[in-house]
């Protein structure tokens, strides 16, 4: 059996948590609960769980303070939280778990049966130091942003994506350094994570960085040349649109 704590400053929400749990997950057992940045290093360093589920606001601090008193993150961790949209962003873009409050159910439950199926991946760090890096940098665009294949997890920096090519229900991403790799992720999700981060959609396949994109095709062709020579055909709905975007670069 599966051990985790609660770390929340409301105790109403720490009731819902635990009684979720035990009702639809009896194969985590919660071995206890606290309600502040120290209380919670003494609750987490006591019991040694596999799993934290940690409320970003606390008595004394907050949950991101709490995690920095550790060296090493030996355990997976859910945030939940009642944070503004702006921030839920850098967890999805370090691929974290999260829930929003008030709990739903049905949250918890994929949330963690997702964290426990992660347990034994020692990757939880890195995804915690693209995660701090982002939240640092929230009103900046330079982001990294955590994509994991059939063999790896990668951590890189948005503005190094090139472009994105649909395969199937999974998404190819080639890098400015002649790197590319298939994420288990369809496009659609890859268009709407990076959304605001100068990135376009110009067919139903391609999302492409318009950082690295060069110029359209001269003969007046719906195609455009990126940075990796690439040569990408664009919709003719987009060509216009796509003229007026690269001359802001």
């Amino acid at each position: 059996m599966l051990r985790a704590v609660i770390v929340d400053d409301e105790f109403n929400a720490r009731e819902v948590i635990r009684l979720i749990m035990g009702k639809h997950i009896p194969e985590v057992e919660i071995v206890g609960e606290a309600d502040g940045v120290v209380s919670g290093e003494a609750l987490i360093r006591q019991h040694n769980p596999d799993l934290v589920l940690l409320d970003i606001q606390l008595t004394d601090g907050n949950g991101f303070d709490l995690l920095q008193r550790f060296d090493v993150i030996n355990f997976q961790i859910i945030f939940v939280t009642a944070f503004e949209k702006y921030a839920i962003k850098a967890f999805k873009f370090s691929a974290l778990e999260y829930i929003l409050k008030p709990v739903d159910p049905a949250d918890l439950v994929q949330a963690v049966k997702k964290a426990v199926k992660s347990v034994e991946n020692n990757d939880i760090n890195l995804k915690l130091n693209a995660f701090f890096n982002n939240f640092r940098q929230i009103n900046t665009e330079a982001k990294k942003i955590i994509l994991s294949s059939a063999e790896n997890l990668y951590l890189i920096n948005v503005n190094d994506m090139i472009r994105c090519q649909a395969e199937h229900n999974q998404t190819r991403v080639y890098m400015d350094n002649q790197e590319d790799f298939l994420v288990s992720k369809p496009l659609a999700e890859f268009d709407e994570l990076l959304d605001g981060y100068r990135f376009a959609r110009i067919n139903k396949d391609h999302l492409i960085n318009l950082r690295h994109a060069l110029r359209l095709d001269p003969r007046g062709e719906d195609y455009i040349f990126m940075s990796d020579k690439s040569i990408v055909p664009v919709s003719p709905k987009k060509v216009e649109w796509l003229k007026a975007e690269i001359t802001k670069k």
